[in-house]
């Protein structure tokens, strides 16, 4: 991202609205990526290179589980 780095838009996000969810993403080393995202309390972490419907499941589970 031109501006800024996923840690820092996690972290953006999360002053705005503290309860987003978010489901965050990298094509790099997913442990590495998965790592910085838990310490930001993502709990969804979908690694790159993924299909349209491993998306929309985790998009689906994220919007059930916010209802339950």
């Amino acid at each position: 991202m031109p501006y800024m780095d996923g840690p820092a838009t996690i972290r953006t996000l999360r002053r705005l609205a503290p309860k987003v969810k978010i489901i965050a993403t990298s094509g790099l080393k997913a442990e590495d990526k998965l790592a910085d995202a838990a310490q930001l309390g993502v709990r969804t972490f979908l690694p790159k290179p993924y299909t349209a419907e491993k998306l929309l499941k985790t998009v689906a589970a994220m919007l059930k589980e916010e209802n339950t």
